[in-house]
């Protein structure tokens, strides 16, 4: 009978699979990776005695991995990862003496590595990351001297150690990421001369780096989050970055140690430093130093966030791919907060400095807009990670789209927290699990929005010395009154209240509620245009107020005087520009030096008291007119909410006068 060869891989294929398979004796190869597969591994699997290759790969199987899989004396590759497995790891699979790729990455196993896998000579490959874990890093790792990656993470045991010798000299890629490693990192590393790719992130070493690596030539580098110190010399740069001509991505990762560098390095900027220079009493050490990617907005100095990592199914891709925009929007009311998301792929971390001490509430928006496509099959893979506020684990394993159920289906996750020392920190970190090497291999913490809020109005105030005088307070109060000034004559002169003492009596123009709700309307559109619409970029208007809203002869709206309308810059929406002109129109951003975005456009009214009372008297006292009103009136009140991001969009004012007009 001749040998069989079955490649069913990116198929949809649903539903278990067949016991009857295991009957297939001359079968040698069996690939069925990539697919909808449910249910467990059928032991009959151990029958197939010619069986070479075997590839479950990216799945959704369960149950225990069968014993009966250590009977394939010819297997050579086993390949179970991205999937449900759970179980302790069957001793069986040490018998395996021909397997050279050994892959179980993103699982649930749990547990030691069994001591048989001693026998796993012939051993390549051996990744086994994302699972649940524990016991020791086994000894006779080092006893594989054929291995050339080893890819192990998240260990659940405390003070592990390297062994005092370990001969791989063929490893070309180490990985031991978050596996509570201790100690020093062991000079005999230095003798494995065909190591290109080195992580041990995220761990508890500490010492320096050992002098002997300035003879490795490593393609990349990451030490992050250790307790490593001393001074980095010079052979450092040159070994890691050597070929940063020639090949994309990031090479080097020494963030949040404790190292000293050579030259005083002024253009980096450090979480605790901003806390001491900016913050009172914020005289806290610096714990860390980084050479990653930490972005401060400036000049506010009240926000930041940090991105660490690399993407293992695709580590030439660069920081480009860390801003995600959405292929098919959500179908929610603020849809378009999740047009774009901010991607990492170990760990997002943000800070939120100098805020007043006292407790606030946190909420986190996530949309799953990554791994949404039928085509290549990402929608059928997982993101999953681990949400920490104040370095306190708040949620273990949270998946994007188990919680909201689908792919772009919106999930909010919401959280109480304490500031004690004028910093916030949020981080999303990747633990190893869910989908690694699935399309487009973007695995990693993925967020939309954060929004922090007090509990307590005392709260609320950004406790920043320097930043406001007491004439600065008084102008800001003197604003706000004139504002409300404004908005009670702009509604007037919409018809919309009854004072006679400010409202065009004479006036032979009667506005009906039909034509006060299309003026709106009108309003919006325009501003909806500039926002949204306007084909090249985004376009704040920056100064609207009454007089620059125009009413042709059939009473439509245009939105008029462009004179300080600027560009709108994503990538720096922190940038203070200098005023020129009346400022008593502009959001309370400005004063406060905080994010420009388009939401200042919301701001053009504010009002106080019963909403009711500000209706003009001349309107019937219907109660669709009523009702109506009530609606506009506290869209209104959205408009001007003090936080940029409870503002709607003007879509969405758009959306809301569309639906009461009809």
């Amino acid at each position: 009978m001749s040998k069989l060869n079955s490649d069913l891989s990116d198929n949809t294929i649903h539903g278990s699979i067949p016991y009857q398979i295991g009957y297939l004796f001359q079968l040698i190869t069996l690939s069925l990776r990539q697919n909808l597969l449910t249910g467990e591994i059928p032991p009959s699997f151990g029958r197939l005695s010619s069986l070479q290759v075997l590839s479950l790969r990216s799945n959704q199987l369960s149950g225990e991995i069968p014993r009966e899989l250590g009977d394939l004396s010819q297997l050579r590759y086993l390949s179970l990862p991205e999937n449900g497995l759970s179980g302790t790891l069957p001793p069986e699979l040490g018998k395996l003496s021909n397997l050279q790729e050994l892959w179980l990455t993103s699982n649930n196993l749990r547990g030691d590595l069994p001591k048989d896998y001693e026998n796993l000579k012939n051993l390549t490959t051996f990744e086994i990351s994302g699972n649940n874990l524990s016991g020791p890093i086994p000894r006779f790792i080092a006893k594989w001297v054929n291995l050339y990656s080893l890819f192990v993470t998240d260990l659940q045991t405390k003070g592990l150690s390297f062994p005092e010798s370990a001969n791989l000299s063929s490893i070309l890629s180490l990985t031991l990421r978050n596996c509570s490693i201790t100690g020093s990192i062991p000079p005999y590393i230095a003798n494995w001369n065909q190591l290109r790719f080195l992580d041990l992130s995220f761990n508890n070493l500490t010492g320096g780096i050992p002098s002997t690596f300035k003879n490795l030539f490593l393609y990349q580098m990451y030490l992050t989050r250790n307790m490593l110190n001393g001074t980095l010399p010079d052979w450092i740069y040159r070994n890691v970055w050597e070929l940063k001509s020639k090949i994309r991505g990031k090479f080097m990762d020494l963030a949040y140690n404790q190292f000293r560098f050579p030259e005083p390095e002024t253009h980096k900027t450090f979480p605790e430093e901003i806390v001491r220079k900016y913050c009172p009493d914020g005289q806290k050490k610096s714990q860390y130093n980084s050479t990653s990617n930490f972005y401060v907005n400036k000049p506010a100095n009240n926000w930041a966030y940090s991105c660490n990592g690399h993407f293992y199914g695709d580590s030439m891709a660069d920081s480009s791919k860390f801003v995600q925009k959405v292929t098919c929007g959500a179908a929610v009311t603020g849809a378009s907060l999740y047009d774009e998301a901010r991607l990492c792929p170990n760990s997002l971390k943000y800070y939120g400095f100098c805020l007043r001490n006292g407790n606030y509430n946190i909420s986190l928006y996530f949309s799953e807009i990554v791994f949404t496509n039928n085509d290549d099959y990402s929608s059928s893979a997982k993101r999953v990670f681990d949400i920490y506020i104040q370095r306190e684990l708040r949620l273990k394993d949270f998946n994007i789209k188990e919680m909201a159920r689908h792919s772009n289906n919106v999930t909010i996750q919401s959280f109480e927290a304490s500031v004690r020392e004028h910093l916030l920190e949020i981080e999303l970190f990747w633990a190893g699990k869910g989908s690694l090497y699935a399309p487009p291999s973007f695995h990693g913490p993925l967020t939309s929005a954060i929004s922090v809020t007090p509990t307590t109005v005392q709260n609320f105030e950004v406790n920043r010395p320097g930043r406001l005088s007491k004439i600065g307070i008084v102008a800001i109060v003197l604003g706000a009154v004139l504002a409300l000034i404004l908005f009670l004559a702009l509604m007037s002169r919409l018809g919309w209240i009854g004072d006679r003492e400010l409202r065009d009596a004479n006036s032979s123009t009667r506005l009906d509620w039909p034509t006060r709700v299309r003026i709106c309307h009108g309003i919006v559109k325009g501003l909806k245009y500039l926002h949204e619409d306007n084909p090249s970029r985004k376009i704040v208007h920056r100064n609207i107020k009454p007089s620059n809203i125009l009413l042709d002869g059939n009473l439509n709206a245009k939105v008029s005087d462009l004179g300080l309308a600027k560009l709108y810059d994503e990538e720096n929406p922190y940038k203070f520009i200098q005023e020129k002109g009346t400022v008593v129109y502009m959001a309370p951003e400005y004063a406060m030096r905080k994010a420009i975005t388009e939401k200042v456009d919301a701001i053009v009214l504010h009002s106080k008291g019963r909403l009711s009372e500000l209706v003009d008297k001349q309107m019937p006292n219907e109660h669709v007119v009523m009702k109506q009103a009530k609606i506009i009136l506290e869209l209104a009140m959205r408009c001007v909410d003090q936080s940029p991001t409870l503002r709607p969009t003007m879509s969405e004012v758009l959306s809301e006068l569309e639906r009461i007009s009809n």
